[in-house]
């Protein structure tokens, strides 16, 4: 009985981990980093602007895409919003890098940043190179790829602006630590699924650089 009570704690305190840090959530907190780091160009910007990206991506690259999983889920294309499986997630991946694309444009609009919009169309990137491997039959993990992407976002940041953001980044690694340990403790993922996730998305934000 108490082995059971852990492999229950473990597994509730997993999926607790897997939804507070769930990908959806990763361009948001992106943004919300960098409006907050110490860079210049975010001075010159108001709050109403600030504001206006949040509603954006709130909407464009949250809402939407939820609910339209829930749609899909509604209509049994999908078993669970979570995708569990590889072949459920081409779909929901090419409508997610469509509301990117749209958003990509609309930030262009506004005269976005060129290294804030560099570093957006590298998260775009990332959910196309995501919806590519389930091609191949290859699950490899969002989670990941988004917390990936995040570090990867302070490493350019830093070496861009020349700030230090080494204390967000150790953050950030230990998250993906911890949702690295809770996909295997739900058998979500495999290692290498883990690795591959998180290398592309922080590999594509060093070339969001060139």
């Amino acid at each position: 009985m108490p082995d059971l009570e852990r492999s229950f704690s473990m597994k509730f305190f997993a999926k607790l981990i897997s939804y507070i840090l769930h990908p959806l959530f990763a361009p948001l907190v992106s943004v919300f980093l960098l409006f907050h780091l110490p860079i210049y160009l975010n001075y010159k910007y108001t709050s109403q602007f600030f504001n206006y990206i949040y509603g954006l991506f709130f909407l464009n690259l949250i809402a939407i895409p939820l609910l339209i999983n829930v749609y899909l889920k509604y209509k049994k294309i999908i078993s669970s919003i979570q995708l569990h499986q590889v072949s459920e997630r081409t779909i929901p991946y090419f409508i997610t890098a469509f509301f990117y694309l749209l958003t990509y444009f609309l930030l262009a609009e506004i005269n976005f940043p060129s290294f804030y919009l560099s570093t957006f169309l590298a998260a775009g990137l990332t959910i196309v190179g995501l919806m590519l491997l389930t091609f191949l039959n290859y699950k490899s993990s969002a989670h990941l790829a988004g917390l990936g992407g995040i570090c990867g976002l302070l490493i350019t940041s830093a070496i861009q602006f020349s700030i230090d953001t080494s204390n967000l980044l150790i953050i950030f690694i230990l998250f993906a630590g911890f949702v690295g340990f809770a996909r295997l403790a739900l058998q979500a993922h495999r290692p290498n699924e883990l690795v591959s996730g998180f290398c592309l998305g922080l590999g594509l934000q060093f070339i969001s650089l060139l």
